[in-house]
């Protein structure tokens, strides 16, 4: 197997054991913010683990922490427990579309504080996610006698997880927004960083509103603590493993593939329905975000396989 079909392979099971958050969600009963602690806490267990086990110790402790450090784990934890949240407030399909689009966020962001110019392209693809989140939570609708109609009102159904939906994807372009500001520290030390500055922000959480245990059962504990191997630990090892053999826009292209995932079980395994604009509304979701990443690697491909011209011959 060659680097690039192992990176390719084990970014692939990321992503899909990613997009698998609502179905264990779903099989415990708790509240999110008890299963994104979980997930923090395993999280950082194992990567510490493995970078004590690769002699990395060091490394931690000559880490600055900063503000931009402490806020974008802080983020990341709150963002992931909004994200969990919905899952088990609205259709999965909304929750993961929904927190994607966190980048649309970031990039808002980086444009008004770090003064970063936003391309024709750039708007064009934030245009896009703008307009397909607004199909997903229906305040753009479809009603065959009325036509297209613009309402500022979520759906009534889904109102509580689609906000929080939303949270999710505010918290993610932040957690994306600040981790910017420290682009010296190693992926292996932030990812510690984030999972342990995540759990602890939930666990401030927990002590203003404490969480209720009282209807866990033994099938939800061990739907809890397979949450916290395969998607804490299992998903983020093959994330390590994939981020070593492809570059940053390829991860990021096969990353989207946790919002199929995620759309597809709501489906399949637990008979969700999209109406024609949600699914067109998470069509525009993906393809503006990860639409400028192909197109500018179609242009970097196209310009590195484009023939020199030849220099004439000199006539004799």
């Amino acid at each position: 197997m060659t680097p690039k079909t192992l990176g390719y392979t084990t970014m692939i099971v990321s992503a899909t054991l990613m997009g698998c958050v609502g179905l264990f969600s779903r099989n415990i009963n708790t509240s999110g913010d008890v299963i994104a602690f979980t997930r923090m806490i395993v999280g950082a267990i194992c990567i510490l683990a493995i970078m004590l086990y690769q002699g990395k110790a060091q490394q931690i402790k000559n880490v600055k922490l900063t503000p931009a450090v402490i806020t974008s784990g802080i983020c990341l934890g709150l963002c992931l427990a909004a994200y969990v949240s919905a899952t088990q407030y609205t259709t999965l399909a909304n929750a993961v579309f929904l927190i994607y689009t966190g980048p649309v966020f970031s990039t808002i962001l980086a444009a008004i504080f770090l003064k970063e110019k936003i391309s024709a392209l750039t708007a064009s693809m934030l245009t896009a996610v703008f307009i397909g989140c607004l199909f997903i939570i229906g305040i753009i609708s479809y009603q065959p006698q009325t036509g297209l109609t613009l309402s500022l009102s979520f759906s009534k159904q889904n109102m509580v997880g689609d906000i929080l939906g939303l949270m999710s994807g505010i918290g993610y372009g932040l957690y994306l927004f600040f981790s910017r500001y420290r682009t010296d520290i190693s992926s292996d030390s932030r990812s510690l960083f984030n999972f342990s500055f995540g759990a602890i922000a939930i666990a401030i959480c927990f002590m203003v509103n404490p969480p209720s245990l009282a209807a866990m059962d033994s099938t939800s504990w061990i739907w809890l603590i397979s949450m916290g191997f395969f998607i804490g630990f299992g998903a983020l090892s093959l994330l390590t493993i994939a981020a070593k053999h492809l570059k940053a826009a390829e991860l990021a292209c096969i990353s989207y593939l946790e919002t199929v995932v995620g759309a597809g079980l709501g489906i399949l395994v637990f008979s969700e329905s999209l109406t024609v604009l949600q699914a067109i509304g998470g069509v525009l979701v993906i393809g503006g975000g990860m639409g400028e990443i192909v197109i500018n690697i179609i242009k970097k491909r196209a310009l590195t396989q484009k023939p020199q011209s030849h220099q004439p011959h000199p006539q004799p």
